[in-house]
């Protein structure tokens, strides 16, 4: 690819809204020195063309006239479209990067399908794994590396309020319209593997609808009446246990109750001490000089750091960005978590008499 042998990348957006302008928009205009958007495309064409005209880049009719445009060297799919991982089939056939914050689980047989191309046309592809890169997630990590050791518990839990196609990633929206297991329930089992820095190996699942009454249609939340309630208990090697639990709250159902209830936290406990997390910017912890409570500076930002990563992966230098293996390996971890709800039973990953 020419743009290998230079800085600075020029970037093909499929997919535009709330995730664009919130995180990938003002992370790429920081880094002009090494991105510069030169294409957009979206489903709603006329979204396209508003945000073409006021960024000063082409609008195009159709996917697969960005993804084989010469002035686009990466492909950045941040939204689902109607033709689903359609985009990826021809970025590969372009041998052109992928960065993807699509729900890379909710499809696993198009993921699979589209792994084995990638890999044939070996397109170095970034899947959007954000949690590892919010301020608290680091600075875990260093505390983990330093005063707090190996981590051996995680309990968690995550709320949501309500539903937006739209939204901003994070804790309390969804990014698209899956179930809880995969969004946000797939990105935290991939944050705890990622804390306790290995795969699970052995996976247990379970859901179900609280509120079974509440006006899902009319409030437009949501488009059938998916289970509100998420959990999974996950075993990790040397004994390492985390227990995370979702929930999705209906504002109209619960009112004003909704603000009662404390802020969404992870507890982590230690070898040596324990701490407490606030997503995406708030640690509290207690090692053995006492206790402490940092509020991190969201400089630079997650959409930064991500586009950073990436930048790093494509230019073939050391990179901390997510793989594609780890899209596979969470993919069929959330398969076996589903299947264990079914069955409702633990499963062993060791086992290798399960497929």
């Amino acid at each position: 690819m020419a743009a290998s042998h230079g800085i600075r990348l020029r970037v093909g957006v499929i997919g535009l809204g709330r995730l664009w302008e919130a995180r990938h928009k003002p992370a790429l205009a920081r880094l002009s020195d090494r991105f510069r958007v030169a294409a957009v495309y979206d489903q709603v064409a006329r979204r396209a063309a508003n945000e073409a005209a006021q960024i000063g880049c082409a609008a195009t009719v159709g996917v697969a006239e960005l993804v084989n445009r010469p002035d686009v060297d990466v492909i950045y799919l941040l939204t689902p479209q109607w033709f689903g991982s359609y985009a990826i089939e021809l970025a590969c056939e372009a041998r052109k990067p992928i960065y993807c914050a699509l729900p890379i689980a909710a499809d696993p047989p198009a993921l699979e399908a589209a792994a084995a191309r990638i890999k044939v046309s070996q397109t170095p592809f970034m899947p959007e794994l954000a949690r590892r890169f919010y301020p608290v997630t680091l600075r875990l990590k260093e505390l983990i590396a330093t005063s707090l050791g190996k981590p051996r518990l995680v309990l968690g839990q995550s709320r949501l309020y309500g539903f937006d196609r739209y939204g901003r990633p994070g804790p309390s929206t969804q990014n698209a319209p899956v179930p809880l297991a995969i969004d946000p329930g797939g990105y935290l089992l991939d944050w705890c593997r990622f804390i306790f820095e290995g795969a699970p190996i052995a996976l247990q699942g379970f859901g179900g609808l609280v509120l079974a009454d509440r006006p899902d249609h009319d409030d437009r939340l949501l488009e059938r009446a998916d289970d509100d309630f998420e959990s999974f208990h996950a075993v990790f090697a040397e004994g390492g246990i985390a227990q995370i639990a979702i929930a999705r709250f209906n504002p109209k159902t619960l009112g004003d109750a909704i603000k009662f209830l404390p802020p969404s936290g992870f507890q982590v406990f230690t070898e040596h001490g324990a701490a407490l997390l606030e997503m995406p910017d708030r640690i509290q912890w207690r090692d053995a000089q006492g206790n402490h409570d940092e509020r991190l500076p969201l400089e630079p930002t997650v959409g930064e750091m991500l586009n950073d990563q990436f930048h790093r992966m494509v230019r073939g230098e050391h990179s901390l960005a997510p793989t594609l293996d780890d899209a596979l390996a969470l993919t069929r971890q959330i398969d076996v978590l589903n299947r264990s709800r079914a069955e409702r039973r633990t499963i062993d990953l060791t086992d290798t008499s399960i497929s």
